[in-house]
């Protein structure tokens, strides 16, 4: 359920963030975008907590500056999912004021981050306990899924998320078809550590039965 803090994209853990403070929208983006992918990868709770923390410290400081960019909204919904996995007891809260976010950014620009606010949201809810436990709704998120796919048809974790959604739902033979799809796209795009974890996953999106 709390994987889904994480960014869509998955790359090696990155490096720790310069102590110099990001002044720009587009820097403060992309800290707390490090802060997610280091924490995808982070074994150690307390780490996991402290990069919560920055991701949040990150999301703040853009808003103060431009509290309706897409980039900055984001930006919030990510730390919030980062602190729903630092701390699982208010996991439902977090995820809730996640997906409001969520939808804040979607509304400012839909296509950010290759149609992000609606990938991250439809892996929030196929992924989430449903009611009273969380937010989860598989037939919410698989629409959400839809949406991403219709902006972005060729980035391979739209692809992905809708694969997942299909599965969640029953539609078996629809989320092999779309693991193809991802498999596909996937394949066209020159190699990155992006590419072979979208591949991988994929890959095993097929042989699920």
């Amino acid at each position: 359920m709390l994987a889904v803090a994480a960014c869509a994209t998955r790359l090696p853990p990155a490096p720790p963030v310069a102590s110099a403070e990001p002044s720009s929208v587009a820097a403060l983006a992309a800290a707390i975008d490090a802060d997610a992918k280091r924490s995808d990868h982070e074994p150690d709770a307390k780490i996991r907590g402290e990069l919560a923390a920055a991701a949040g410290r990150g999301a703040q400081a853009c808003l103060s500056r431009e509290p309706q960019a897409a980039a900055c909204l984001y930006g919030q919904a990510i730390a919030l999912g980062l602190e729903a996995r630092a701390l699982p007891a208010r996991a439902g809260e977090f995820l809730k004021n996640m997906l409001d976010t969520l939808s804040r950014a979607e509304s400012a620009d839909a296509n950010y981050d290759e149609a992000g606010p609606a990938r991250v949201r439809a892996l929030v809810l196929i992924r989430a306990p449903g009611w009273p436990l969380g937010p989860g709704d598989a037939e919410a998120g698989l629409a959400a899924a839809r949406r991403a796919v219709s902006l972005r048809p060729l980035y391979p974790a739209n692809l992905l998320a809708l694969g997942e959604a299909l599965a969640k739902t029953g539609d078996a033979g629809g989320a092999r078809e779309m693991y193809a799809r991802a498999h596909d796209a996937a394949l066209a795009l020159p190699a990155t550590p992006d590419r072979d974890e979208w591949l991988r996953e994929a890959d095993q999106g097929q042989q699920r039965r």
